[in-house]
């Protein structure tokens, strides 16, 4: 399994750079049902190219010297992982959601926290951009809404800790 905070990173990149002021991510975790769900919705322009495009290796509306390869291996791994992944426009907030979801045991816990420290310096470095984090699912008990992305990254990283011992 490829590292899930990359792929992450790639996703709220893209919603950065499509102009985003706004930026929610969902993460789910079903220790009980063996899933992990993970949501971004921004308020960026949207998609520039279709959903199907925007899957396909080597496909990017990027400048530069982009590969094309980040959402199409992100789609490649999820289903691996016996998941999938989706994208298309936000209900909630009009701009792209990108939604993936795999079986937790083919993950590895650390990489999990490492998504804390993705959502952290995203929020970081990017000020303009407001980020919500929400964590629910039977390993966040209580779930935590629309936290800010420190809070959240801190119950995660409590997860990947606890479920590594």
């Amino acid at each position: 399994m490829h590292d899930l905070s990359l792929y992450l990173l790639e996703v709220l990149e893209n919603s950065t750079r499509a102009g985003a002021t706004r930026v929610d991510i969902e993460v789910v975790i079903d220790r009980a049902g063996d899933e992990l769900s993970l949501a971004v919705d921004d308020d960026g322009t949207g998609l520039s190219a279709t959903p199907e495009q925007t899957l396909d290796p080597f496909y990017t509306t990027k400048p530069g010297k982009k590969t094309g390869l980040g959402l199409a291996l992100l789609k490649a791994d999820a289903e691996a992982a016996g998941g999938g992944l989706t994208i298309g426009t936000s209900p909630e907030l009009g701009g792209v959601r990108v939604e993936t979801h795999m079986r937790l045991n083919d993950l590895d816990r650390p990489p999990i926290g490492d998504v804390a420290t993705t959502i952290i310096v995203t929020a970081v470095t990017n000020p303009g951009v407001e980020f919500k984090v929400t964590l629910r699912g039977d390993a966040f008990v209580p779930p935590l809404h629309d936290a800010p992305p420190l809070e959240a990254a801190t119950r995660l990283q409590r997860f990947a800790e606890e479920s590594v011992t």
